[in-house]
């Protein structure tokens, strides 16, 4: 196991926020690339989320995927019901998410979300088509392919790039006596599951303790990237130390990153999984668009530190989903 470096008793008024750009400028200074790793190293082993800046992705690029949320969810009941999950082929679970689907805790109601998903684009003659998170997308037919598709498949392949190199920096951030070479996740990246969805929460008038935008939970894969809509809350993130939930709230030109189970297991606890909410809202309708990460799903791999647990990526995955979403997970089985 890696060494958790003394954390403070009391708690922050908010997650740290790590400026990548010098990392990827080719003029910066060792030291300013270092510091980067070493910031990045700091938020994902003490709090498993930080606020990304300097990820080179454009407010114009952000406002068109929230766009295109907005877009899908003002479809009427019927329209998005045409691209149900349960008419995705296979097991590949893509399409619209009804809210009430998902539980995460025993004693908490179904979360409120509902959800548009979006996968890698992989025909359905592929060999893989319909395995587990594999095969073509769904779209809705009522909104054209250069207003919806285009660019949520452009968005997408942003979010892989950006993902690469923040991989990059985790596995610089690894301790020393591990020995790890410094692309020893370059390969998760390869041929990924990366699911993207488009979220909305809609205003709920009766506000229900038992009830959340979406439950108290860690994620599944290795790292998310969550684009939020600025002037809205909901968003936080527990931390063990004090007991306590800090707020996650927009930052301008920010996204928030967190860590998985996948990434945990994987550095054999040294960047954190931590576990997050969102609230409901009475009056307020939320929209974001988290982007997953989940990794190669045949991928099998050994805790970095050596301690020799191995997981294979897609199996990991695929149970964890199974757990959580209730009737609707019987076509992962």
């Amino acid at each position: 196991m890696g060494s958790i470096e003394k954390i403070p008793e009391t708690a922050p008024e908010a997650i740290p926020t790590v400026d990548i750009s010098p990392f990827t400028d080719p003029n910066a200074s060792t030291e300013a690339k270092r510091a980067v790793v070493e910031g990045m190293r700091h938020a994902c082993s003490t709090y498993g989320f930080f606020y990304l800046a300097g990820h080179g992705v454009t407010p114009a690029e952000q406002k068109k995927a929230l766009d295109c949320a907005k877009r899908f969810f003002q479809l009427s009941k019927e329209e998005r019901m045409e691209v149900w999950i349960g008419k995705c082929m296979g097991k590949s679970f893509r399409g619209y998410e009804p809210p009430g689907i998902q539980t995460h805790q025993e004693g908490l109601l179904p979360d409120i979300k509902e959800a548009f998903i979006i996968g890698a684009e992989v025909p359905a003659d592929d060999p893989e088509a319909g395995t587990f998170s594999t095969g073509p997308n769904l779209w809705p037919k009522q909104i054209p392919d250069e207003e919806f598709r285009t660019p949520i498949m452009e968005y997408q392949a942003t979010m892989l790039e950006l993902t690469k190199t923040l991989l990059k920096i985790l596995a610089l951030g690894l301790p020393k006596a591990w020995g790890c070479p410094p692309d020893v996740m370059d390969e998760f990246a390869v041929n990924p599951s990366m699911p993207m969805r488009l979220l909305h929460y809609a205003p709920q008038q009766v506000l229900d303790q038992r009830q959340f935008g979406v439950g108290d939970h860690t994620d599944f894969g290795g790292i998310a990237v969550l684009l939020q809509e600025l002037n809205t809350k909901g968003l936080e993130v527990w931390y063990p130390p004090t007991e306590t939930w800090i707020p996650v709230p927009p930052k301008e030109n920010t996204y928030v990153i967190n860590m998985g189970d996948m990434m945990q297991k994987w550095t054999g606890g040294y960047y954190r999984s931590a576990r997050h909410r969102v609230l409901t809202s009475g009056n307020t309708h939320r929209y974001s668009v988290p982007f997953f990460l989940n990794g190669q799903l045949k991928l099998k791999v050994s805790t970095l530190d050596g301690s020799g647990v191995e997981t294979v990526v897609g199996e990991h995955i695929r149970q964890r989903l199974i757990d959580t979403m209730g009737d609707s997970a019987k076509a992962l089985k």
